[in-house]
């Protein structure tokens, strides 16, 4: 009806919006990300064939990922979703270095894809190791999440291994190799050998400001906030939390103590000092003591208390309880019902009307009470404090409480983030010392694994630094940002050490061999960062902001991974000989 405006909202709203912005997000840029791809790749090889052979191993391992996880049921939610986009990218990156090497260096397939081999293989190791710091999160989506991507990265490294040069092989019988020289390459190593000691000393400024910056990381996150402006839901659940009370559920549910029922009851008739005539007991009101004789003003005004205490929240909005019905009465009679006149209320009222309307917040037999709220999801609250007041709150100030509980969407949602959030803070320690321990068995060097840990760890405190810095909340998808900018910086730094200490045995002139490295692997390196930076920058178009900040990161990732290992990481090589 035109004359009407509608608004849809709550979480069943949240949860399939959620569902379809994902879904959307798949097809619409997945296809997105492989053309600019595919573009860029084709400006930089400048042959079709070489292009093709990359992107079909790459789309290979993808649709075979797929399948894998068809098999088995993987249910994909809004944070494995994007396994597929982060395959790609991997597998993208693994195949660029694979095709870099073999035209740069013009030895036959089997010989280029042997040397290759332990490089890759360790790229493979290191980044599951960057992913089982999902695996040992608490929270399932995380953990899936960790589990499918372990998964996809077997499938990369076999395809990498078997279908590239199989498609290889059919073109090199035309053109036998075409080499790679990209000039800005050269020009990052001229700035690297230059500026080594000040490009040193920045890398140390921006890790002291990264650290600042993950001090102030939080997970004070909305779900309103996770849609864009201009999108229905957004305007929805802005319009119930201004308007209409509030979005997110919030229940605190009430134990009283069991000693107090028939006694109290009975000394608050006494003091009222009702004229009760006698046919009015014989009546079976009080039969069943437990079910009737339950109002004291003991509970009701603690019930009272703490219903009035949700209302004075500025971050709550619409409280319900029993007390809510009470005061209804109360203002109806136009003056406060007695103890008496609840209890006989109580037991009049109709057993339908009881049970969808009473029944809901209070159990008697159980000596139990339930106290809903909803929280204004689109304001500016900071949700793990509101819950330690309430809690702080019910523990200091009622006597007559055997135990409270305070749970709801809130809560749960509050404790699942600060749970990541710890597990994935902790983790990432356990993956760096995993990383080096592997550097040091592939490099058989400590100084060089200390030296190539070094970008991995810029290139994720940067990330989260970034993201503490601006203030933007983390969620159960930027946590992972971490772990996926570990899993790329870890690729390049592999290929970049293990091709410097190729050039070791080659050359006497340690300037010679950090050029030879940097204008073989730096190569990949560029083409890499450069194409799946561009791809992934047009994830800022979706209107699910977990992805946009997903987008957004993964880009700066790339952008600092390949800074830390074309810029950072050959200044340390000069500085440090």
């Amino acid at each position: 009806n035109p004359r009407f405006t509608y608004f849809l909202g709550g979480v069943e709203m949240i949860s399939s919006d959620v569902i379809s912005y994902v879904k959307s997000d798949i097809v619409k840029f997945s296809f997105t990300v492989l053309t600019v791809i595919i573009f860029i790749l084709f400006i930089i090889f400048k042959r079709i064939k070489w292009v093709f052979s990359i992107l079909l191993t790459s789309i290979s391992a993808v649709y075979l990922s797929i399948a894998f996880a068809g098999f088995i049921n993987f249910e994909v939610t809004a944070v494995s979703a994007n396994f597929l986009s982060l395959m790609f990218v991997l597998s993208i990156s693994m195949n660029v270095h694979l095709m870099n090497n073999y035209l740069q260096n013009k030895v036959t397939i089997m010989k280029n894809f042997k040397l290759m081999f332990w490089p890759c293989f360790y790229t493979f190791l290191t980044t599951v190791v960057a992913f089982i710091s999902l695996v040992i999160s608490d929270i399932k989506p995380i953990t899936d999440f960790g589990i499918i991507m372990i998964i996809a990265l077997s499938i990369v490294m076999i395809s990498s291994f078997t279908i590239l040069p199989l498609i290889i092989s059919f073109f090199a019988k035309e053109e036998n190799y075409n080499s790679l020289n990209l000039n800005f390459v050269k020009i990052i190593h001229l700035f690297a050998n230059k500026y080594s000691k000040y490009i040193i000393s920045i890398n140390l400024i921006f890790l002291f400001i990264s650290i600042y910056g993950i001090t102030n990381l939080n997970v004070e996150n909305s779900f309103v906030k996770y849609f864009k402006k201009n999108t229905d839901i957004y305007k929805g659940m802005s319009l119930i939390d201004n308007e209409l009370g509030g979005t997110t559920p919030l229940d605190i549910i009430l134990k009283f103590n069991d000693k107090e029922n028939s006694m109290n009851f009975t000394q608050e008739i006494i003091e009222e000092d009702f004229e009760i005539e006698d046919d009015l007991f014989s009546d079976d009101l009080f039969e069943n003591n437990n079910n009737n004789i339950w109002f004291t003003s003991e509970k009701i005004q603690t019930i009272k208390s703490i219903h009035k205490y949700l209302e004075d929240k500025y971050e709550i909005g619409k409280v319900v309880s029993i007390y809510s019905f009470i005061d209804t009465a109360n203002q109806i009679n136009k003056y406060d019902l007695s103890i008496f006149e609840l209890s006989v209320l109580y037991n009049e009222i109709p057993m339908d009307y009881k049970s969808d309307l009473i029944d809901p917040y209070l159990n008697i037999e159980n000596n139990m009470a339930k106290i809903s709220a909803r929280v204004k999801d689109s304001a500016d609250i900071k949700r793990n404090e509101l819950i330690k007041d309430i809690n702080f709150y019910l523990e200091n100030e009622f006597d007559n409480l055997e135990e409270f509980q305070v749970n709801g969407l809130l809560v749960l949602y509050n404790n699942m983030l600060k749970t990541l959030f710890s597990t994935q803070i902790k983790s990432l320690g356990f993956v760096v010392l995993a990383i080096f321990i592997m550097f040091v068995f592939l490099f058989r060097s400590i100084k060089l694994s200390v030296l190539g840990i070094i970008p991995n760890i810029f290139a994720s405190t940067f990330i989260l630094g970034l993201i503490g810095l601006f203030k933007i909340p983390l969620d159960i998808m930027t946590i992972t940002i971490a772990a996926i900018s570990i899993g790329i910086a870890v690729d390049n730094t592999i290929h970049y050490i293990y091709r410097y200490k190729v050039n070791l045995k080659l050359y006497n002139n340690h300037n010679i061999i950090i050029e030879k490295t940097h204008l073989t692997v730096g190569n990949a390196v560029l083409i890499t960062s450069i194409a799946i930076t561009a791809g992934f920058i047009t994830l800022c178009l979706s209107n699910f902001v977990p992805t946009v900040y997903f987008g957004i990161f993964t880009s700066l990732a790339m952008i600092f991974a390949m800074i830390g290992v074309l810029i950072t990481l050959p200044s340390f090589f000069k500085y440090l000989r």
